[in-house]
């Protein structure tokens, strides 16, 4: 039987009912999914630590059931672990790191046992907020990433979540808007990078998100998009649309090193995509990847295209070299480091 302290959220409302976050409780929120291996295993040990630590609620939450939920904790991979106090978000825990959650919820649960309370009825010795990450990019290396990032495809829609889980409402609509309107885009979660998050609201001078790019230039939000594709504008400023095989050679030639994944490299969707990010990762090599779960076209054409019927799919220099097997024979024999020298990062 689960802990009195242990919730597993079924409904919106029930979330509602359970998390309080203006009183003093300790909350351990766990976001999960039920296609992420580490999930499940990661699921009891916190339903372990929940009986083990009654002074703190600890609630389970299926992430892209509850996208709301998701997106207000920026939610940008699971699973993810989120400690709130007072409506503050304390810590985080990212990913299947069971002794870093454990250390996390005993901080916070002998925190919780030693905290005083004032006469005002005011907790006092609570931890404060970790401090905001320093940012990697320097301003100028940033402004060429969002250059990049903005004209790597026709139509460019910075959204939270993904195209197949949107996490706010105001994104789905656009992706209901643009999918209605036949129109091919590419898509940038913008809560897998805060850094970018950030920059592209002064980068675009736009506050909000979505944003949508077309052919490099910024055309606006989600009203916008509304407002143009009612009067036919948008459609007019949209590229004529490339038959498949044209999208998949340029696709396939889009860099030295293409991929074509079930997900992307920062949330693979399957566990020979996520084996081949860790093995390029572990090469050092710089590639550029395909959402095949995005466009059932290029997943289903490809497959054809090259006489290839499994994902993923690696590509060097236009070429197919083969799936997550073949590669792993290449590294292992020398072969792929020879293949790919020129499009490994440079030596630190």
């Amino acid at each position: 039987m689960a802990a009195s302290n242990y919730t597993v959220i079924a409904s919106d409302d029930e979330f509602a009912a359970v998390f309080k976050p203006s009183s003093a409780t300790v909350y351990a929120l766990n976001f999960w999914a039920a296609w992420a291996p580490p999930c499940i295993q990661m699921n009891d040990v916190f339903e372990e630590l929940a009986a083990k630590n009654n002074n703190i609620q600890f609630i389970k939450i299926e992430a892209e059931k509850f996208p709301d939920i998701s997106e207000e904790y920026e939610i940008a991979a699971v699973p993810s672990f989120v400690i709130v106090k007072e409506g503050k978000v304390l810590d985080r825990v990212e990913g299947a790191n069971a002794p870093e959650l454990s250390q996390t919820i005993a901080k916070y649960s002998k925190s919780t046992s030693s905290t005083t309370t004032s006469s005002s009825g005011t907790a006092v010795g609570a931890p404060s907020a970790p401090s905001v990450t320093a940012p990697t990019m320097s301003p100028e290396e940033m402004t060429a990433r969002l250059k990049e990032l903005t004209s790597s495809s026709s139509v460019m829609a910075f959204i939270k979540g993904t195209p197949t889980a949107p996490r706010c409402q105001f994104s789905r609509q656009l992706l209901e808007i643009l999918t209605a309107q036949n129109i091919r885009f590419s898509s940038f979660n913008i809560l897998a990078d805060d850094e970018v998050r950030q920059a592209m609201k002064t980068f675009s001078d736009w506050p909000t998100f979505p944003q949508v790019y077309v052919k490099g230039e910024f055309v606006g939000g989600l009203d916008v998009v509304k407002e143009l594709v009612a009067t036919g504008e948008f459609q007019a400023l949209v590229p004529a649309e490339k038959d498949l095989k044209t999208r998949m050679d340029e696709l396939i030639r889009k860099a030295p090193v293409m991929i074509f994944i079930k997900g992307s490299p920062e949330t693979p969707r399957c566990g020979f995509s996520k084996k081949l990010v860790a093995l390029l990762a572990d090469q050092g090599v710089t590639y550029d990847s395909f959402d095949i779960l995005e466009d059932d076209d290029i997943r289903q054409g490809l497959k054809t295209h090259v006489d290839w019927p499994t994902f993923p799919m690696v590509f060097f220099k236009g070429e197919l070299l083969g799936g997550l097997d073949i590669i792993t024979e290449m590294v292992e024999n020398g072969e792929f480091s020879q293949v790919v020298a020129e499009a490994k990062l440079p030596a630190v």
